[in-house]
């Protein structure tokens, strides 16, 4: 056995494997950089009001964390379909609608993106989270905030410290872009309703 595995490794060629280590690697990054410019190109735009964070991550370097006041902890009455029986980790569409102040607000949770023709609904899908019962009257409870891969937003150093201030004063808006299969990516970050940082393609 140990013959065998010793000629495996002679007959390995270490650029041939550094070779395709480098391509594989390329090619996810490649994919990445399409799907996030795909989005940011062809996703739906909807604003979104940011929360206070509490406590501020000390270790975060240069970047601000973001929680958003309307999707990240939300009412579970909003529900639509069959909860789990089981407690069980799933993702959760969350159908988004604007309203006349020009921010965007959840107007129902489910388990399968929604069909129908609602023109005015975006569609936006969580990370998984924890679903489960809470006691003998099976009321419906997230244990974890929802979160959608846009809680954080780089910045040039130094200016992370500012932005959290205005953020927990609820004067920052994140505009953000989603796309057909519900992933989201910032677009804009704005404080006062205006643009402090707009998210270049590459």
């Amino acid at each position: 056995m140990m013959v065998l595995g010793q000629a495996l490794r002679r007959t390995i060629n270490p650029v041939a494997a550094a070779v395709v280590s480098a391509v594989l690697l390329i090619g996810t990054l490649s994919y990445m950089i399409a799907e996030r410019v795909a989005i940011l190109q062809n996703g739906t735009e909807i604003v979104l009001k940011t929360a206070p964070v509490d406590p501020r991550d000390l270790m975060r370097g240069d970047y601000v964390q973001l929680r958003y006041e309307d999707i990240s902890l939300v009412d579970t009455s909003l529900f639509v379909g069959d909860w789990p029986e089981q407690d069980t980790f799933a993702p959760l569409w969350l159908t988004l609608e604007t309203t006349e102040d020009g921010l965007a607000t959840v107007k129902s949770l489910s388990l399968e993106k929604p069909k129908g023709g609602n023109s005015k609904a975006v569609y936006l899908k969580s990370k998984p989270v924890k679903l489960y019962q809470s006691g003998t009257k099976r009321v419906r409870t997230l244990r974890d905030a929802l979160k959608f891969g846009i809680e954080r937003y780089y910045v040039p150093e130094g200016e992370g410290l500012d932005i959290e201030a205005a953020r927990n004063q609820g004067r920052t808006t994140v505009a953000i872009r989603v796309s057909a299969d519900g992933k989201a990516q910032i677009t804009r970050l704005m404080i006062d309703g205006k643009t402090l940082y707009q998210e270049p393609l590459y």
